[in-house]
């Protein structure tokens, strides 16, 4: 296995939503949250196309969450829910409850992928 690191999505200043990343070449295991991040849980909608996109929740009926601090990395390797991205944006706050960013902010996904054989 190698890592792959995609340099973004953004979230745009004065917004909760960033733009949407293909993340279909691997399995996401890695979030960086850049330094000008106001904290806030993070959320996330997903595609399957880069198109339409709905926001994620678990067979509970639960929106998966995660806790978001600045200048910091959050480990996803083992989540079930990572392995079940094709395109993804991510969410500041919750989808009823959205957090608008002070600043652009500019994250890294790390994405797993598997060696060619």
């Amino acid at each position: 296995m190698s890592l792959q690191i995609i340099d973004g999505p953004t979230i745009p200043a004065g917004e909760s939503l960033s733009e949407g990343v293909d993340c279909s070449a691997g399995q996401i295991v890695r979030i960086t949250v850049p330094q000008e991040f106001t904290q806030a849980n993070m959320t996330f909608e997903v595609s399957s196309d880069g198109a339409l996109y709905n926001a994620m929740f678990d067979p509970r009926g639960n929106e998966i969450t995660i806790t978001a601090k600045p200048d910091s990395g959050i480990a996803l390797a083992g989540e079930p829910w990572v392995r079940t991205v094709g395109w993804l944006k991510l969410r500041s706050g919750s989808r009823d409850h959205p957090v608008s960013q002070r600043e652009a902010c500019k994250f890294a996904i790390a994405l797993e992928i598997p060696d060619a054989r």
